[in-house]
């Protein structure tokens, strides 16, 4: 047996700490890449001289790819195992993230397109893999802390597109950040392969195939919980993908510069980040199912400043920091409350497919930012739409909470 494939048990705090590193490195890259297209947008639209409107296109084809690849993650997992449809997908990734500093000097749109929908197919394999993988590892005790910190890769990779992006694009183009993007998980898969363990053995590999049928997630009292998490995961990615995707753009209606308002995501970032390290502290003491509530009702509120408020530049980026605190906590703690929910068994299927209706939602929230951007609708007018999905979300999260409660000791309490 090799070392890569050699099972290594977790340490006495009950996580095995290397897995977890390497599934919040992977995940980085995720958050990295659903940041890099949006930023490099404005000067995309300017050197190809092409409205922004016009790359809703490759940024919906990015979320497309990635629902299939969430969606098929769970039965993928169950034939290849964890641990070799995590490299693959991080391989798949790195390749096609290449591929997309090659065609960009077509300037075409449609060939970027369809680039991004094959970099989302392997981006698709990573977030719920990395979660199921990193916890398969860990004690059941410490899973929602392990879960919040791999998700918090995806919060430290926008940071970084955010606040490094617009110097990377000034100092190496569009085209090099898309080399560095690519670069950089094919390096993570050389340098760890060799030394990631096997999957935790959770049963018969003809049992984990059946159970990682989507129906599975509805059984076994399931089916309540099931609905009303996916239309959480829906709802509340509709706003964190228009913002991510369309707030450069957006603030350039605020009066910023095009190399101020990357300036927009990088504190959306921040405060995302933020709002996973306080989310910690935050569920250990009121439970998951509140701070579901809790995150996205204050993302409401600083969107609706920011939508209203006459602010100078560096209090609106202070706003837009908490509406990004709300609502990436809000991904971080519905990923907590799916490891939850479901069972070993079913879990990556239970993660993949809410995931996925997720990325539905982040298809459908840029692609109407896009027509409305189209159609010349002020970014505070846009801006103060997207509260009306995430108030949705709240709603979801409430009934969700109340069942828990009802039931008695839960997840969800």
């Amino acid at each position: 047996m090799t070392a890569g494939a050699a099972t290594a048990a977790p340490s006495r705090a009950g996580v095995h700490w290397p897995v977890v590193t390497f599934a919040f490195l992977a995940v980085i890259f995720d958050g990295f890449d659903t940041a890099v297209l949006s930023l490099s947008v404005p000067t995309l639209a300017a050197d190809w001289r092409v409205p922004p409107a016009e790359f809703t296109l490759p940024l919906t084809l990015t979320s497309i790819g990635v629902v299939l690849g969430y969606l098929v993650s769970g039965t993928a997992a169950a034939w290849l195992g964890r641990r070799r449809l995590l490299l693959a997908g991080l391989a798949v990734f790195g390749v096609s993230t290449l591929l997309c500093a090659a065609v960009l000097p077509l300037q075409s749109i449609a060939a970027l397109a369809v680039v991004r929908l094959v970099t989302g197919l392997g981006l698709g394999a990573v977030v719920p893999i990395a979660v199921t993988y990193a916890t398969g590892h860990s004690a059941a005790e410490r899973r929602a802390t392990v879960t919040t910190m791999v998700m918090l890769g995806i919060t430290v990779g926008v940071t970084i597109s955010g606040f490094l992006g617009g110097h990377l694009v000034t100092a190496v183009g569009v085209g090099g950040v898309f080399v560095i993007g690519g670069i950089a998980p094919l390096l993570l898969v050389a340098v760890t392969a060799w030394r990631l363990p096997a999957d935790a053995q959770i049963g018969p590999a003809e049992a984990a195939r059946e159970d990682a049928h989507v129906g599975r997630v509805f059984g076994d009292g399931l089916r309540g919980s099931t609905i009303l998490l996916w239309t959480f995961a829906f709802f509340v990615f509709i706003a964190v993908h228009t913002l991510l995707s369309w707030v450069p753009t957006l603030l350039m209606d605020y009066g910023f510069a095009r190399s101020e308002a990357p300036l927009g995501l990088a504190f959306i970032s921040l405060g995302g980040l933020i709002g996973g390290l306080v989310l910690v502290p935050l569920t250990a003491r009121i439970g998951i199912g509140p701070s579901l509530v809790l995150m996205p009702a204050v993302a409401v509120g600083c969107m609706v400043v920011a939508s209203r408020a006459e602010l100078g530049h560096t209090p609106l980026l202070v706003v837009l920091g908490g509406a990004g605190l709300g609502v990436f906590a809000s991904q971080i703690a519905m990923m907590a409350m799916a490891v939850s929910i479901y069972p070993d068994l079913i879990r990556t299927t239970g993660l993949g497919w809410t995931a996925a209706l997720g990325r539905i939602g982040s298809i459908v929230g840029p692609a109407v930012a896009g027509l409305l951007l189209a159609l010349a609708l002020p970014a505070r007018d846009i801006v103060l739409l997207t509260t009306v999905p995430v108030l949705v979300g709240v709603a979801a999260a409430l009934v969700l909470t109340l069942r828990g409660r009802r039931r008695g000791p839960s997840p969800t309490d």
